[in-house]
């Protein structure tokens, strides 16, 4: 019986797998950071996933404080 083949997990840049631990440590949603960021969820989604790639937007949620959406 042959493997079944597995999914690879593509490798994430540095700076988007630091912004993307950002937005999870801070508590922000995609929804919530894209509308703080003056970005649309699908573009931010984008860039996190690399199908897109933004510099601004990646240094923008390094200056995100804190979420002020309770949990």
């Amino acid at each position: 019986k042959l493997a079944q083949p597995t999914k690879a997990t593509p490798k994430r840049s540095p700076e988007v797998q630091a912004a993307r631990n950002h937005l999870r440590r801070r508590g922000w949603t995609h929804e919530t950071a894209a509308a703080a960021l003056g970005v649309s969820r699908v573009h931010l989604t984008y860039v996190l996933t690399q199908r897109r790639v933004s510099r601004r937007l990646l240094n923008a949620i390094k200056e995100l404080p804190d979420s002020q959406i309770p949990a």
